[in-house]
């Protein structure tokens, strides 16, 4: 039971950021069939904090993708409010230092999909499957860029049974015809900042290793 503490603790965030997000929401229409995910997710949240077939820090890494999710839910993605915020909090503005002309939260999500769901995704296939760490790492990778494939085909496919300005809304390609294909990308080099993050940290420990045998 201890194992699981922490993972409780989570999922009880998790359960309060969800509740308070849909209170009042600005798009009620669109934030449930947002909310679709989110509650996918949750589902496999509380089995796996069931099973305690998951690493703290694995599970970690998945609400933490899922609050951003969350927080982008509310909003619609395309109006999460993130430049007021950290204006109001710091008097810097991130898209006039930028030069957005966009909303560019969607962007941000996409790329910590890559960078946050690597490590739970790689924990899940050496301990489920008993792949080798390699085997897992490549498998996790494999898994993001697919995952991002068919989320953008999911997109498309919405388009076609929503209306023009609903479909618009759910997906927020903000005019931006390469739409999908920088969500893709963005969702690969997060996953591939990952990858190098886990290699510098083994060459750190054999470099310690090393060096405390001399």
């Amino acid at each position: 039971m201890n194992q699981r503490l922490p993972k409780i603790g989570m999922l009880l965030l998790y359960f309060l950021v969800l509740i308070i997000s849909c209170i009042k929401p600005p798009f009620p229409d669109e934030l449930f069939l947002q909310h679709s995910i989110t509650v996918l997710v949750a589902a496999l949240l509380v089995y796996t904090t069931i099973k305690n077939n998951l690493g703290n820090k694995a599970f970690a890494f998945i609400v933490a993708f899922m609050l951003f999710h969350i927080i982008g839910a509310r909003w619609i993605y395309s109006y999460t409010p993130y430049d007021q915020w950290i204006k109001s909090l710091t008097g810097f503005s991130i898209n006039s230092y930028f030069g957005f002309k966009r909303n560019q939260y969607d962007r941000l999500v996409h790329f910590l999909f890559g960078f946050l769901m690597l490590i739970p995704l790689r924990e899940a296939y050496s301990r489920w499957f008993g792949s080798t760490r390699k085997i897992s790492s490549q498998l996790a990778f494999l898994f993001i860029l697919s995952a991002s494939m068919i989320y953008e085909v999911f997109e498309w496919l919405i388009t076609l049974a929503l209306s023009p300005e609903d479909a618009n809304a759910y997906n927020g390609q903000q005019g931006d015809f390469w739409d999908a294909q920088k969500d893709m990308a963005l969702a690969m080099l997060g996953a591939l900042v990952m990858l190098l993050f886990i290699s510098f940290a083994k060459w750190i420990k054999r470099k310690k290793a090393f060096e405390s045998q001399k």
